[in-house]
């Protein structure tokens, strides 16, 4: 059965990451698990006192058990970690787990409704092993998920976002916008190209573009009602916009760095930086993700 991960730390945050992860899981049957870190360094030296670790733990399965009760479930495990790192504990907990997702919220210095990246967010979401949602502050329990949004721009990793997010939408009956943001600064065009040469170069660019977006949506199964948003101007920002009309968008991370990972690029961190709903940044290659998540409670539903 797949797990979702959740990480709390005894704030309002963790309830927003809680309230989320909970809500896909009684969509999807999956399993949940808190875990938490405690700021201590396992490895052996001369500071090392087995009193003070257990009191550590003591104290984070304590703020564990309190966070566990918020939860319909009372039998939801709970993990305290000896490591001064939380982003590592998690990691490694995702990784040894096989976890599906792993589900965490943002800054407490964010505005209500609005993603705001903290430093244990910011370090999660280079090299997870897993997807990762981040969830905007003051997230409310039982939040429909009504419409969701993708960014798509042909790659790898967007098509790797795109799949994963028709499974999302075919789950919850919601609907899909697919958005490409056309950024005409970042296309090439023949040296020495100018004036009406280059509109014309550049006009021909965002037809394709439009055209293979157009394309790309008429290709999606039937049950999925997709429709497609063609944008220009920066990526970032439009992308970020769009976070105001939908109650979940996906992402796919940067098209290089380690398989297996989420890398975040710029435009990643421009949306998380702004969204109004939760975001799923989605990994390259990974071997358990939302795909898997969604598809496996599509089939145990049939």
């Amino acid at each position: 059965m797949p797990e979702i991960i959740v990480g709390v730390d005894g704030s309002a945050r963790g309830e927003d990451a809680m309230a989320f992860a909970q809500q896909l899981a009684r969509t999807t049957g999956a399993t949940l698990t808190l875990a938490s870190a405690f700021a201590y360094d396992e490895w052996p030296s001369r500071a090392a006192s087995n009193d003070y670790r257990e009191f550590l733990r003591q104290d984070t399965r304590a703020m564990l058990d309190r966070m566990r009760a918020k939860l319909d479930d009372p039998e939801v495990p709970v993990h305290a970690i000896a490591d001064p790192t939380p982003a590592r504990a998690l990691h490694l907990l995702a990784d040894q787990d096989g976890a599906a997702l792993l589900v965490i919220g943002s800054s407490h210095r964010g505005r209500v409704g609005r993603v705001l990246l903290g430093s244990t967010a910011d370090r999660l979401l280079h090299g997870a092993p897993c997807p990762v949602a981040v969830v905007p502050h003051g997230y409310p329990a039982q939040a429909p998920i009504q419409t969701i949004g993708v960014g798509c721009d042909g790659s790898v990793e967007g098509d790797a976002a795109l799949t994963a997010a028709c499974q999302v939408a075919r789950r919850f009956g919601a609907g899909l916008r697919v958005i490409r943001v056309f950024d005409a600064s970042t296309m090439g065009t023949p040296a020495l190209m100018s004036g009406p040469g280059y509109v014309a170069a550049w006009k021909e660019m965002e037809r394709l573009a439009r055209e293979t977006l157009e394309s790309r949506v008429a290709s999606l199964p039937d049950d999925v009602a997709a429709e497609a948003v063609f944008l220009s101007g920066s990526p970032g920002r439009e992308l970020s916009a769009q976070t105001e009309g939908v109650d979940l968008m996906l992402l796919g991370s940067r098209g290089y760095g380690p398989l297996r990972s989420v890398l975040l690029g710029g435009v990643a961190q421009a949306v998380l930086r702004e969204a109004m709903c939760p975001v799923i940044v989605m990994p390259r290659g990974a071997r358990h993700g939302v795909d898997e998540l969604f598809a496996a409670a599509s089939e145990a539903s049939a």
